[in-house]
């Protein structure tokens, strides 16, 4: 994956990977992160290690969440946004057990409601259906044209030049896909009505003066997971009925 520019709606945004162990310069720095979020953009992260990565089972993933959340915080991250992790090959329904394993590692760390996966088609459905991951970045990659509809961004075309760099195309197809930044410290600050549940976790929702609802969740411990809304198109909340 390269750095990617996504569209909605006609609003740019910039999306970044981060690449784990990288020591050629590719990892995401903090005054990187400073410099783009000062020209207004918003930045989703996802970490790599390697192409197959999520092949190293429960305790990679714990050590990869662990590393990419504490280079996402010294880079700015807000402490409640999600990281993606990358699936980057044509993972078969075989090799699925171990990747599970992978993503409750890095839930482990992070929790489920943090975690997300970059792959293909089938690697990111059969996660979602196992209940390992709340955010799904899907390329058109080894999908045969499949879309998996619960995935908040679609890599929909490779080798794209910007600026003299090779870049990917990707589409947001939610108002929250994980970004953080310019534009979503100014819709999260704006809060005209709060409400909320008390208990060990206590979870609030707030309606924004940009009509969104949003979200936040505190959890025993006393810290708070960090404002976010709902999802849905363009801001409006979705609910789902057992």
């Amino acid at each position: 994956m390269g750095t990617a520019r996504a569209r909605r709606d006609g609003e740019s945004r910039l999306l970044l990977r981060l690449p784990s162990y990288d020591t050629s310069g590719k990892n995401l720095t903090a005054g990187e992160a400073r410099a783009l979020i000062a020209a207004g953009l918003d930045i989703v992260l996802v970490w790599e290690d390697s192409p197959t990565g999520a092949l190293g089972g429960y305790a990679a993933g714990a050590q990869h969440a662990r590393d990419a959340q504490s280079m996402a915080l010294a880079c700015g991250m807000p402490a409640g946004r999600p990281i993606y992790f990358a699936v980057d090959f044509d993972a078969t329904p075989g090799q699925q057990t171990a990747i599970n394993a992978y993503f409750d590692g890095a839930a482990s760390v992070l929790g489920y409601g943090r975690t997300g996966a970059y792959g293909g088609y089938y690697p990111v459905q059969r996660l979602f259906d196992a209940g390992k991951i709340t955010w799904g970045w899907q390329t058109y990659a080894w999908s045969g044209g499949q879309w998996e509809s619960r995935t908040q961004l679609r890599q929909v075309q490779n080798g794209i030049t910007v600026d003299g760099a090779d870049c990917d195309q990707d589409q947001a197809w939610a108002a929250d896909y994980g970004q953080w930044g310019a534009r979503a410290a100014a819709r999260q600050s704006q809060v005209v009505a709060i409400g909320g549940q008390g208990g060990t976790q206590s979870q609030v929702a707030a309606i924004g003066l940009d009509g969104a609802v949003y979200h936040d969740i505190r959890a025993a411990n006393g810290v708070w997971q960090g404002w976010y809304p709902l999802g849905g198109y363009d801001g409006a909340g979705v609910f789902q009925c057992a």
